[in-house]
């Protein structure tokens, strides 16, 4: 039976499915009345059963509307639809390390996190990135230049993971790369201050990345070390090697800069 017709029990769907229009809804989902019109979604299952027979979250639809995101979770899980402006959103983490996927959104005053299982992943990709391009501010077009680089060249997986990253007409200004093991790749670019590190709650994702996307507006300080201070919420502290601490301030003082010819919040903004 497919997604969405009525009598499923859409808490035994296992895999992500786009939602584009209101009849792939799973009919269990309750939206409200004026969010039923949308421009794209994804189904986001529940957690598989742990050892002790639970389950770490529901199930949730992301939704987006014009410049909009609503998330609603599975009526069984007893929680709240969260909506929010993407205007007000700061910071965007999207983390895939082999079955384990996570999104999450941090906004003034607020935070969300959207785990899911990445066995049938392009459903998410493609949302995300639709809701990348909505969020960031557009950019008129630049003329291709070369990435002024700092640190090592990319190895293959990061230059996969940078390409996988970039949207549509963003172009990659400045990079600092530090090699694995954990390796990290910093970029600022036309729309946005971007990070794709190996590293998780400690450890080394050998067979994946977490990727950390800020807008440029809401950075507020950028210090030696790569440590970057937002309006809001923790900062960013990228670690760094020893041989790795005089280009990653070279970069820094590149993305300083970026903010003072982006104008607002201004040269104070850069530290």
């Amino acid at each position: 039976m497919s997604p969405g017709a009525s009598g499923v029990d859409s808490r035994q769907y296992r895999f992500t499915f786009a939602i584009d229009v209101l009849s792939q809804v799973p009919a269990d989902f309750i939206l409200p009345p004026e969010f039923r019109t949308f421009d794209a979604g994804v189904f986001l299952p529940r957690g598989d059963v742990d050892w002790f027979g639970r389950r770490r979250y529901p199930a949730r639809i992301l939704l987006l509307r014009e410049r909009e995101a609503m998330v609603v979770p599975h009526p069984s899980a007893g929680e709240q639809p969260v909506r929010v402006s993407l205007d007000r959103i700061e910071r965007i983490e999207w983390g895939r390390i082999l079955l384990t996927g996570w999104v999450v959104l941090t906004w003034d005053g607020g935070r969300m996190h959207l785990p899911y299982n990445t066995r049938a992943r392009g459903p998410v990709e493609n949302c995300m990135k639709t809701l990348m391009d909505r969020w960031l501010p557009p950019e008129p077009p630049h003329e291709p230049t070369a990435v002024v680089a700092f640190g090592g060249p990319l190895d293959l997986k990061f230059d996969y993971a940078r390409s996988a990253e970039l949207l549509t007409g963003e172009a990659p200004l400045a990079q600092f790369f530090q090699p694995p093991p954990a390796g990290e790749l910093a970029l600022v670019t036309s729309r946005r201050l971007l990070w794709i590190t190996e590293r998780h709650k400690g450890g080394y994702g050998r067979y994946g990345t977490v990727s950390h996307s800020a807008r440029l507006s809401s950075i507020r300080a950028v210090r030696g070390g790569l440590e970057i201070a937002f309006s809001s919420g923790e900062p960013w502290h990228i670690p760094l090697r020893e041989e790795q601490m005089n280009e990653a301030q070279k970069f820094g003082a590149v993305v300083g800069q970026t903010l003072v010819c982006a104008g607002p919040p201004g040269p104070a903004a850069c530290g």
